[in-house]
C-alpha cells in the first residue's frame, strides 16, 4: 500500500480536555514514509506551561500523562516549540492522530496562541477510525471496560507487541501507534 504523502503521526499530552483552560505539555511526532511506513524523522518536546493554566490542570489527565513540573521547568516556550515543530516536517504530509479530535484541536489552538499560521491541509487520518472496523471484522471488540470495546493495550496484545512502560509519553505513543498501523496495513 502506498499513500500519496508521508504520514505525520502526532501525539500530544495535555492538562485536561477544556481548550479554554487547559494546554499541551508535550508534543511528539514521527514522520512515516508513504511507501514503507518506516520512521524517517521524529520530533519530541515538552512545553513550559502557562502558570495560570497549570493551576487549572485536571488530576485525571495528569495521572495518565504523569508529567511533572520538574520535567517542565526548563522546557521551551509554546511559541518556540510550535515554530520548531512547524519547520521540522513541512506541510506536504498527511497528519495522523490516534483519535484526532482533541490532539488536533489543541494543536491548532497552540498554533494560534503561538502566533504561527496553520498551513496544514484540513484533511487528516484518524487511526482509531481504521483500527475500530479492523477489530470489528475480526470479532475482537471484546473489552467491556473500554468504551469502544478496545484500547491501545488491546491492539498491542493482539499483535504481540510488547507494551512499553512509558505508554502515554507522546513520542512512545507515536511509535507504538506506528507499529500497530504497520501491522493493520499489512493485514489489510
Amino acid at each position: 500500500m502506498n499513500f500519496n504523502k508521508d504520514i505525520l503521526l502526532i501525539d500530544t499530552e495535555f492538562t485536561g480536555f477544556d481548550i479554554g483552560k487547559h494546554e499541551i505539555l508535550q508534543i511528539a511526532a514521527v514522520l512515516l514514509d508513504k511507501k514503507t511506513l518506516k520512521e524517517k524523522k521524529h520530533f519530541n518536546s515538552f512545553i513550559k506551561p502557562d502558570p495560570k493554566r497549570w493551576k487549572q490542570r485536571e488530576p485525571a489527565a495528569m495521572a495518565v500523562n504523569r508529567i511533572t513540573m520538574e520535567q517542565l521547568k526548563n522546557a521551551p516556550s509554546l511559541k518556540t516549540v510550535i515554530k520548531k515543530f512547524d519547520k521540522t516536517f513541512g506541510h506536504n504530509v498527511i497528519q495522523a492522530f490516534y483519535v484526532g479530535y482533541n490532539d488536533k484541536r489543541f494543536l491548532m489552538e497552540s498554533y494560534r496562541r503561538a502566533g504561527v499560521k496553520w498551513n496544514f491541509d484540513y484533511h487528516y487520518f484518524e487511526l482509531w477510525g481504521l483500527f475500530y472496523p479492523f477489530l470489528a471484522v475480526k470479532n475482537k471488540l471484546g473489552s467491556v471496560k473500554d468504551f469502544a470495546g478496545f484500547g491501545i493495550e488491546s491492539m498491542l496484545k493482539m499483535f504481540k507487541i510488547e507494551q512499553p512502560t512509558a505508554l502515554h509519553d507522546a513520542l512512545v505513543d507515536c511509535r507504538v501507534e506506528a507499529d500497530i498501523l504497520r501491522k493493520v496495513i499489512k493485514e489489510i
